[in-house]
């Protein structure tokens, strides 16, 4: 079963995307704030979901896939998704890689 690490500074922001994994039949762990290395260590998640706006002062840099979500588009040139169906996609690209 895939572990999904949901994190964002918006608790509704969070809860909503958490739903949308919880969906796909992962594991999921939200997290509102900047988890420490030993949270994510313990949970060892597969991918990480990153909501916008983010926590400020986070910086975790790993070797899992990240995916930034975003309530509106991101014109920083990151990719992003903003719906569900875009998360569902992305997703599951990052879990079969």
């Amino acid at each position: 079963m895939p572990r999904i690490m949901v994190i964002g500074s918006k608790v509704t922001t969070v809860q909503r995307v958490s739903r949308y994994c919880l969906k796909q039949g992962a594991e999921v762990f939200p997290y509102y704030g900047i988890p420490t290395d030993e949270e994510i260590t313990l949970f060892a998640p597969h991918v990480f979901v990153l909501c916008l706006p983010m926590p400020k002062d986070f910086q975790y840099k790993t070797l899992q896939p990240q995916i930034l979500w975003s309530e509106y588009s991101v014109s920083e040139g990151l990719p992003s998704v903003t719906s569900s169906t875009e998360l569902y996609a992305r997703l599951q690209q990052v879990l079969s890689a």
